[in-house]
């Protein structure tokens, strides 16, 4: 507690406390035993009043952040250190500049480190002039030296105080400003002290002339006020100049504001200044501020209510207004915020109303606040501002940036690419919908490009970028005009439909129109491409639908449609949430699955369909959920895809199956199968190494399976890392071949080494010439290009002899055995099968 008071005490407090300190050691240690000098002795209240006639009207020099005073005291200081005791000159002078300084009125800080300083001066001063004195009794020149010296050395000590003070309070004081006062100082201490020292001289040897030199005195101190007041003006003058100079040159009102608070701020040695400009249509005040420290703010949004705040309190003002506390009750929170303690507030005029306010806020240096005169050149600053930037220039800069606010704001709400609607505005816009049209009047179409991935990985992105500006062109002349369509990013975009009965059906019909429209193709830069949509419809339920609750719904609807065959739409309704709840849910429990190494790998031989012997074995990974019992492959393995889970789950199966493949026999190959997410995977290769070492399998007893679609996604790349795998002494084969992109110069151009021929044609031998052929020849090439090919789901002993006949050598299914646990016997049913 103690602590955090004492951060709070303003460092200069430390520095008055020890100025007083220093003064009283020198007061009682020295001062107050010293005698007279000279004779005759002048009365100390006397020299006190002449203190306070000099202190009361001194000299103001201003500096850039500060200011300093210099008087006529030198010469009453100089009669008290010859012509009155220790005690006498300590008091008159520290008596005389006390009242003085109380009449002036200045801040209690201010007061106090003036008296302090003042104290240890005198002191100083008493103490030097009287050791000189023990060396010369008779006031001649050596004494006259000890006079200057301890007056200069006076001066000296009053500009080191002040630099302190200035650094105590703003941090730092310039190279500059120190020249300045200590060569100013020495002027005037040298010429005060010497005709002090003159003065006393002829005190001494002749009283009654003295006063003659009173006239001279007065006149030199005349013509230094005049001086210094006649500098002074010249300095306004030319800060009004440069400050005109800087708003009428600048090309744009924002720098040529900036240029006149950074002026105004040094002129005026104050914190921080602000410019605020009013609309004249009524529109956003906008600010441009400066300070404190390096604070900055250009023609930024202000708060209203403050800037008309402010504007009224302008208007009702004809001069600048002085900012002092308690300041007006309607700007007080304002002020409050901006860490206002004291300003100026001018007024900006046009030709009839007031165009903006200038305001300046907290002094710099001890005297922390602005005075009359400030005040006059401020207003002066505020009047010649108004007619530099001109009336119609500051009305054309408002309305610029409005317009420019405008355009951003356009920008924060619109795609870019399509200048559609963003996500941000089609939100709001179904969130006024809602709270307007209520129930039967609101749905929403969530729109998805089939397999749009695939144009920007063949065609590159400059033509997907064409393409979705075409697709978001055709989506807007498919639509009505009061129909809201948006892009919500990627290949997703949204229409907002409003009906006033059956929304529903309007938005089925609207979807119909859509998917008849992208019958043709879309041309993307000199490509035309054909273009099939998935469209998810949701109607809003009830009267407190939540916008987000209702994307989600048509972006559940939107994947249903996707799954049941793409190009098409389907309607959303509650048992599609349900699945995808199942779903999510389902996603982290097979994360936890794997984790924990729940799932299990089921082995279906592959056999010589000759004499049913086991070659080999496909490795078949099983989820037997604890509470939701079986879960088909075909639902976890594409969630899996979907989630990156594919990974992992692709390396459990390939551990798994080495290991106990490696455990059961010395001769058999197992088949371990390759989703698209793994090929592509940049880990593949040294996962397949580090599986190989561990579990110790050949390489040339592993085989890895990929499909057709697999390959046709980027042909190029798959053949590469198919190379690889090779290289690495495994074997491959093509998996479910026909089904997919089939052509021959995979058979010719890939390290293949086994065809596996689809079920589909297997199952059409029986009562399909077509399929009989296709199979036929597929075995024929395959041995031509000496490849081996294993016929799957082979079900019936007519489909193993129209296999037999054929030709070919090698058959799955569940004719010979269906998918088995690790430790079933994988040889005894395939033989009793291929022998019956």
């Amino acid at each position: 507690m103690g602590l955090r008071v004492i951060r709070k005490i303003e460092p200069i407090w430390g520095l008055i406390f020890a100025l007083s300190v220093i003064s009283a050691v020198l007061y009682f240690a020295f001062v107050r035993d010293f005698e007279a000098m000279q004779t005759p002795e002048i009365a100390w209240y006397v020299i006190a009043v002449l203190v306070l006639a000099t202190e009361r009207f001194p000299v103001e020099l201003e500096f850039r952040r500060s200011s300093h005073s210099f008087s006529l005291t030198d010469i009453p200081l100089t009669v008290a250190l010859i012509f009155t005791t220790g005690t006498h000159a300590f008091w008159a002078i520290v008596g005389g500049s006390l009242i003085a300084l109380l009449l002036r009125r200045l801040p209690l800080i201010k007061f106090c480190f003036n008296v302090a300083q003042i104290a240890l001066v005198a002191n100083v001063m008493l103490v030097l002039v009287h050791l000189a004195s023990g060396i010369d009794d008779d006031f001649g020149p050596l004494a006259w030296l000890a006079v200057l010296a301890a007056t200069q050395l006076g001066g000296v000590l009053t500009i080191a105080q002040i630099i302190a003070a200035i650094v105590l309070t703003e941090g730092s004081v310039s190279r500059e400003q120190v020249r300045q006062m200590f060569g100013m100082d020495f002027v005037v201490t040298l010429t005060g002290t010497a005709m002090a020292l003159v003065s006393s001289i002829l005190w001494i040897e002749r009283p009654a002339a003295t006063p003659l030199l009173a006239l001279p005195i007065l006149v030199a101190f005349g013509g230094y006020r005049a001086y210094v007041h006649e500098r002074q003006g010249h300095e306004k003058v030319k800060f009004l100049y440069e400050a005109n100079r800087t708003l009428s040159e600048s090309p744009e009102v924002a720098i040529a504001l900036e240029g006149l608070l950074e002026r105004a701020l040094g002129a005026f040695r104050a914190e921080q200044a602000e410019v605020i400009l009013f609309a004249g249509d009524g529109g956003a005040p906008l600010r441009t501020g400066l300070g404190p420290g390096n604070a900055r703010e250009a023609m930024a949004l202000m708060d209203h209510d403050a800037a008309v705040a402010l504007r009224t309190l302008a208007e009702e003002s004809e001069d600048a207004i002085a900012l002092t506390d308690p300041f007006p009750a309607s700007i007080a929170a304002y002020l409050a915020g901006r860490g206002v303690r004291h300003g100026m507030l001018g007024v900006l005029r046009g030709e009839d109303r007031v165009i903006g306010t200038l305001m300046l806020a907290n002094r710099y240096g001890l005297s922390r606040g602005f005075t009359r005169g400030d005040r006059a050149l401020f207003e002066t600053l505020a009047a010649n501002a108004s007619a530099a930037l001109q009336f119609d220039r500051l009305e054309q800069a408002v309305t610029e940036l409005r317009d420019l606010q405008d355009q951003l704001t356009h920008q924060a709400h619109h795609d870019p690419l399509t200048g559609l609607a963003n996500r941000s505005l089609f939100s709001q816009r179904v969130r006024e919908a809602l709270e307007s049209g209520g129930a039967d009047k609101v749905a929403v179409m969530f729109i998805d490009l089939d397999d749009f991935k695939g144009v920007n990985d063949t065609l590159g992105h400059a033509i997907g970028d064409e393409l979705l500006r075409g697709v978001a062109s055709r989506l807007v002349r498919s639509v009505r005009k009061e129909d809201v369509v948006a892009r919500l990013g990627g290949d997703e975009f949204a229409v907002l439909v409003q009906r006033d009965e059956d929304v529903e059906q309007g938005a089925a019909e609207l979807a119909e129109r859509t998917l008849a429209a992208f019958l043709a193709p879309v041309q993307a830069g000199e490509k035309p491409l054909n273009v099939s949509l998935s469209i998810g419809i949701a109607a809003c339920q009830h009267n407190r639908t939540a916008t987000d609750e209702l994307l989600r719904d048509a972006d559940v609807a939107m994947y249903e449609a996707k799954e049941g065959g793409k190009r098409r739409f389907a309607v959303f309704t509650p048992a599609m949430r349900d699945s995808i709840v199942r779903r999510h849910g389902l996603k982290e429990e097979l994360a936890r699955a794997l984790k924990q190494r729940e799932l299990m790998v089921q082995y279906q031989p592959i056999v010589d369909i000759g004499t049913g012997e086991t070659i080999s074995v496909e490795a078949l990974v099983r989820w037997n959920h604890a509470d939701r019992g079986r879960i088909p492959p075909a639902e976890f393995i594409p969630l899996a895809e979907d989630t990156g889970l594919i990974v992992p789950l692709g390396r459990y199966v390939l551990e798994e199956a080495c290991q106990s493949v490696v455990a059961r026999s010395d001769t058999l190959q197992v088949q371990v199968n390759l989703s698209a997410i793994e090929l592509e995977h940049p880990d593949l290769i040294p996962t397949i190494q580090d599986v190989l070492r561990r579990t110790g399998i050949p390489p040339g007893r592993l085989v890895l399976e990929v499909t057709e679609t697999l390959l046709v996604k980027d042909a190029e790349r798959g053949a590469e890392t198919l190379q690889q795998l090779r290289d690495l002494g495994v074997q491959l084969a093509l998996d479910d071949f026909g089904t997919g992109y089939s052509s021959l110069s995979y058979l010719r151009n890939l390290p293949l080494d086994t065809l596996k021929i689809a079920r589909e044609f297997v199952e059409g031998l029986a009562f399909s010439d077509h399929d009989a052929a296709f199979v036929r020849l597929i075995v024929g090439l395959a041995k031509t290009v000496g490849l081996k090919v294993v016929a799957e789901g082979i079900e019936t002993r007519e489909q193993l002899d129209m296999l037999r006949e054929i030709g070919c050598d090698l058959g799955q299914g569940y004719y010979f055995a269906a998918p088995m646990d690790v430790d079933a016997d994988w040889h005894s049913a395939p033989v009793a099968a291929a022998l019956a």
